[in-house]
Order: C-alpha cells, then structure tokens, then sequence
C-alpha cells in the first residue's frame, strides 16, 4: 500500500476509511495478502440498526451484508479491532439470506 504501513486488511477486520466510513472486511486474508490485488471486499457498518431487517450486530455498530462493494485496500486509515467468529459467520449468513431469497 501506499503512505503509512498498514496491516494486511485481515477478514473480520473493521476499518475506518478515508470517506469516513466504517466497513467490515469480508474477503478472505489469503485474497487481501495478494500484493498485486488493490482490493478488498467490504461490506459498511453503520452505527445504527438498519431499517431493513438485514443488518448485523457487530457490537459497535451493524453490518450491512446487502451492501456488498469492493474498496482500494489505500482507502483503508486505520484498524478499529476484530470480529469474533460467531459476529463473522452471522454476517455470511445473512449474506447467503439474502442471495438465496427466490425470484416472485
């Protein structure tokens, strides 16, 4: 990355960007340690629930699995913490909810 050493965006990390938003990493650490890759997969985390029944609890804030984006791993400012695993495999599953919803 360019400017300050970062960590290597890890998955289940949650960062603050430059845009001021903060977002949870979704991809996987193998995808996010490919130095030719520039990006991440990000999902943004508000700080209130959502109105649309598919936010995710992450402690300080929820997570929104519909809002699935990809981000330039430079936009990433600085580490907030971590996930546990149970906060990640919620998220994944409201992520597979909402891709699995059948066609009316």
């Amino acid at each position: 990355m360019n400017g300050p050493a970062h960590p290597t965006p890890r998955r289940g990390d949650i960062w603050d960007t430059d845009a001021g938003v903060r977002v949870l990493v979704i991809s996987s650490t193998v995808y996010n340690e490919i130095s030719s890759e520039p990006t991440v997969v990000i999902v943004p985390v508000f700080s209130t629930e959502l109105d649309t029944g598919f936010g995710v609890d992450v402690g300080d804030g929820w997570a929104a699995p519909g809002l699935v984006s990809s981000l330039r791993k430079t936009r990433l400012q600085a580490l907030v913490r971590h996930v546990d695993v149970q906060t990640l495999t919620e998220v994944n599953t409201m992520l597979f909810r909402i891709l699995a919803t059948p066609e009316r």
